[in-house]
């Protein structure tokens, strides 16, 4: 299980970006600020968990970094941030942890885990196969990161909760790859996967 994950992208997703790759960069501004409110709400809710706090407010920060850097190759290409589009993927991999759930910080640590592992997939598809040099250049600069705060998340699950986090991410995890495959395949972030 790759990076955490039940189902791999195939690299033919890629082809769809190449197809369109303002709308991949529009999709992903978005998603690095939904990434940086649901950081902070984590930090309000929980002021009890100092490491927490302080790790997770710095994963905010570089958030809205990416968010900045990210819209301005999307202008620099003659495109604009546009509207936020309903992001089925992460409404129904946060209906998903509803099920089963023993505890709300638990499946929000995990299902960040899960959307951050899903980017940096991607990010390193995107990174390694782009034709567009310059695109894959900046999505090469993001991988570290993104593996940082991937790591991050899965830490903070078990430092609070112990074996009940690696029990639980299985059953998240299958829940992710049942939702990936339901999704239509598209130019964006989270979006399914095309066969092959």
């Amino acid at each position: 299980m790759g990076l955490g994950l039940v189902a791999t992208t195939p690299a033919a997703w890629v082809e769809q970006v190449e197809r369109d790759p303002l709308a991949l960069l529009s999709d992903h501004a978005h998603c690095e600020l939904k990434a940086a409110a649901s950081g902070q709400a984590l930090v309000g809710k929980n002021p009890d968990f100092p490491r927490l706090v302080d790790e997770v407010s710095a994963v905010v920060v570089e958030e809205m970094e990416h968010f900045q850097l990210v819209v301005a190759e999307l202008r620099r290409r003659g495109g604009d941030l546009g509207l936020q589009l309903p992001n089925h993927y992460a409404d129904r991999l946060h209906a998903a942890s509803g099920q089963g759930r023993t505890s709300i910080l638990l499946d929000r640590l995990l299902v960040a885990h899960l959307i951050e592992g899903r980017s940096l997939e991607r990010f390193q598809l995107l990174a390694e196969h782009l034709a567009d040099r310059d695109l894959a250049a900046l999505y090469a600069g993001l991988v570290a990161s993104e593996g940082r705060h991937r790591a991050l998340f899965l830490s903070l699950a078990r430092e609070r909760f112990g074996d009940q986090a690696d029990a639980r991410l299985d059953q998240l995890a299958a829940a992710e790859a049942r939702i990936l495959a339901d999704l239509p395949p598209a130019p964006t972030m989270h979006s399914g996967s095309p066969a092959g």
